[in-house]
């Protein structure tokens, strides 16, 4: 089949770019679920398009351009199935840090930051060698537009993430000077297993999924380390690095362990449509008996997410930590013609079974979840409420 011709003035990848803007800008009208209060500054964005095109000649430049336009949702959930080098870093699973009105309230645990010497508390003035205000403004889309709270709260994480062609560094006040901490570290190759377990004094059975919520490995990873840890008198499900999110079909076999028979655990709320439950069923031969603590925090993303309000619906275990990722929704995949690039937005919303949406919902135990290379106290603190409980 012949292709149709470039329009007036734009190359063959310019015009297919225009395209895939339009088309992508169809889908977030017809199936996006947050939209809401999205609308005029996604029509002034979509009508920008073409002109943007004008100046993108390379493929990065030209992704960038439909970037910047998916960044008119501040929706971390929101992405592109392909990145390039020009490209910004996803949150959270490619940030270090998470920013709360200046100030640094998360440092994942083993990143970066972590060894840079980044901790809770610390009031940021830079990012990545720009002025924090002049930060978060790039990531607001469309310029010129007011943004909301929200947009403002998405564009300071995003920017902390920063761009993949960028030197990564934060600069934050200490003792009334600033303090620059390079973030372009080589980590350690993470490899390893899916899970990670050990029996922790006081026969408590402790284990971490790392970031394998995906993996079709881990539910087996999973049930190896529970029939090792077979006796504990009480355990800790570790969700603080599930970034990635995941899939069902690990989750659900996950929280099988921990229940006798056959529990609800997340609704459903498609738009236009009746909402619904998903169920687990008991898995693994035999139920863990004993009190069970899951941690959460700001690295704990979308399949995490649902399992950690899951268990906590259940009434099966009490979740320690803070605010999760807030990944909103359900996605679904679509695929721009023009490019065949992929683009997932969230179609349908997710909630705990009491109603609150998965994003808003908090944690029973507040506790600070990641704290870079400092203690961990939202371990500690599931360790003692496992203690208080009597045998």
């Amino acid at each position: 089949m012949s292709q149709p011709e470039a329009a007036p003035g734009l190359t063959r990848s310019q015009a297919d770019l225009v395209a895939d803007g339009a088309q992508l800008c169809a889908l977030v009208r017809e199936q996006y679920v947050f939209f809401s209060g999205k609308e005029a500054a996604w029509e002034q964005a979509c009508a920008d398009v073409p002109a943007r095109a004008v100046g993108a000649s390379t493929s990065g430049e030209q992704l960038r351009v439909l970037e910047d336009l998916l960044d008119v949702l501040h929706d971390p959930h929101a992405s592109f199935g392909r990145n390039s080098g020009m490209s910004p870093r996803l949150v959270p699973s490619g940030s270090d840090y998470w920013i709360e009105n200046g100030r640094v309230t998360a440092v994942r645990v083993g990143s970066a930051a972590a060894m840079a010497g980044l901790v809770v508390g610390d009031v940021v003035v830079e990012m990545d060698g720009q002025a924090l205000e002049a930060a978060i403004a790039e990531r607001l889309e469309p310029q010129g537009v007011a943004p909301t709270p929200s947009q403002l709260a998405w564009a300071a994480n995003a920017a902390g993430a920063g761009y993949r062609d960028r030197a990564h560094s934060v600069t934050v006040m200490r003792d009334g000077e600033p303090v620059v901490l390079s973030l372009d570290v080589d980590l350690p190759d993470a490899g390893g297993e899916p899970v990670s377990s050990e029996m922790l004094p006081g026969r408590i059975g402790y284990i971490r999924f790392n970031n394998s919520l995906g993996d079709s490995g881990t539910v087996a990873a999973f049930d190896a380390a529970m029939d090792g840890l077979r006796g504990a008198r009480g355990w800790i499900l570790d969700l603080r690095d599930t970034p990635g999110g995941g899939s069902t079909d690990v989750a659900e076999p996950v929280m099988g362990h921990f229940i006798d028979e056959k529990a609800r655990y997340q609704l459903i709320r498609p738009p236009h449509k009746k909402a619904w439950v998903k169920t687990a069923a008991p898995h693994g031969g035999w139920t863990a008996a004993g009190p069970l603590a899951v941690l959460s925090g700001r690295w704990t993303g979308s399949m995490g997410e649902g399992m950690t309000i899951g268990i906590d619906g259940m009434r099966r275990g009490d979740v320690f930590g803070t605010a999760m990722a807030g990944l909103a929704g359900g996605v679904e995949d679509f695929k721009l013609k023009a490019s065949g690039t992929t683009v997932r937005i969230p179609t349908y919303d997710l909630a705990h079974l009491n109603g609150t949406p998965r994003y808003a919902w908090l944690p029973p135990h507040l506790v600070t979840a990641d704290n870079g290379a400092g203690p961990d106290m939202a371990l500690a603190a599931a360790v003692a409420w496992i203690d208080s409980h009597e045998y």
